[in-house]
């Protein structure tokens, strides 16, 4: 008998840039509260109109539960309608609070687009975390 203990991270976020390289998220679902995240490094060209790169984010539960996660991103742009399609890989290094001793990978899929002097958009997690 398995008798792992996890948690499903499902939920959605919504997303605003704050500078070129940073932006937050209001976090609604296993985590409700915020996410803000930021790349590690510059994207590369992955050979099939695709980019990638790497992030960090913190997400901060309103019950002060907090996630801190390394990540892998691969967007590709729609050059019709500016729209920017993501997927995300986090990989959980640090859970304190309802996370502490949880680790694993959940993902998100998503869109981004230009808005004024903003980027905005929207991704939906999905995925387990289970305790160490």
């Amino acid at each position: 008998m398995d008798t792992t203990e996890c948690i499903s991270m499902g939920g959605t976020a919504n997303l605003l840039t704050l500078t070129e390289k940073s932006g937050i998220g209001a976090v609604t679902g296993t985590v409700d509260g915020a996410a803000y995240g930021e790349p590690t490094s510059e994207p590369e060209d992955a050979g099939d109109g695709s980019l990638t790169f790497t992030m960090f984010h913190h997400f901060l539960d309103k019950d002060g539960s907090r996630l801190h996660t390394r990540d892998r991103v691969t967007v590709r742009v729609d050059p019709e309608t500016d729209v920017t399609f993501m997927e995300v890989e986090y990989t959980v290094v640090e859970g304190t609070e309802r996370f502490a001793g949880y680790g694993g990978t959940f993902r998100s899929r998503g869109w981004t687009k230009p808005d004024g002097a903003h980027t905005a958009g929207v991704v939906r997690f999905e995925g387990r975390l289970c305790r160490e």
